[in-house]
């Protein structure tokens, strides 16, 4: 585990190139967003208070969503500043190890993986799709037509829950974002957990250079 580093930044540092201000402002944004969202599905992870430990999976799954449509936001960025020669410029003035993250992130930003991330950020989490949500329903209801689903309500958040919206989503990011059409069992989960360490690992490789990059340019 790495050591923490705080230092100090001045906003007129953060200025002084004007042609980068505006990508230096919204790597910082990302870097918070991303953080908040990895430490929330951390902390869901971990928690053993009964209510909470009945919706752990449910909960971690929308953090997950959370954490890479930030991440996917971040690495649009990412893309800009590979077309922009001045922009691209300015990552080959860091040092060696945010070069690499950098580079790094623009083979992500041109593989398909890019597709995945799309279809969380705009199908899965931030938008109701009208289409995705319906047929993940329309196969539950045909696999499962009998099955009786809980629905509870109450005075604090945590008691609103429709559980038959857990399976839908579970159903949305299994077999139609990630393509996962097998069954339930070992191999499915086996994919699952290795598209997970995936995602996560570009999201530490974002941070990194976003991080780096913003503290060379505001000191």
């Amino acid at each position: 585990m790495g050591r923490n580093r705080t230092s100090l930044m001045k906003s007129t540092n953060v200025s002084a190139r004007p042609e980068l201000t505006a990508t230096l402002v919204r790597l910082m944004l990302s870097v918070n967003d991303i953080a908040l969202a990895a430490d929330a599905n951390d902390q869901w992870a971990e928690t053993g208070e009964r209510k909470r430990a009945a919706m752990r999976n449910a909960a971690r799954g929308y953090f997950v969503r959370v954490l890479l449509s930030h991440v996917y936001e971040g690495l649009l960025i990412a893309e800009e500043i590979s077309r922009s020669a001045n922009l691209r410029s300015a990552v080959d003035e860091c040092d060696k190890q945010t070069i690499s993250a950098f580079g790094f992130l623009e083979d992500v930003v041109k593989s398909r993986e890019m597709k995945v991330f799309h279809a969380l950020r705009n199908r899965a989490t931030f938008h109701y799709d009208r289409q995705l949500p319906l047929l993940s329903f329309e196969e539950i209801a045909e696999k499962q037509p009998e099955r009786q689903w809980s629905c509870s309500a109450g005075s604090e958040p945590l008691d609103w829950r429709f559980e038959l919206a857990d399976a839908v989503v579970d159903r949305m990011m299994i077999r139609e974002v990630f393509r996962l059409r097998g069954p339930r069992g070992p191999e499915r989960t086996a994919k699952t957990e290795e598209l997970a360490l995936r995602l996560q690992d570009i999201s530490h490789r974002f941070t990194e250079f976003a991080f780096h990059f913003v503290r060379h340019f505001s000191r």
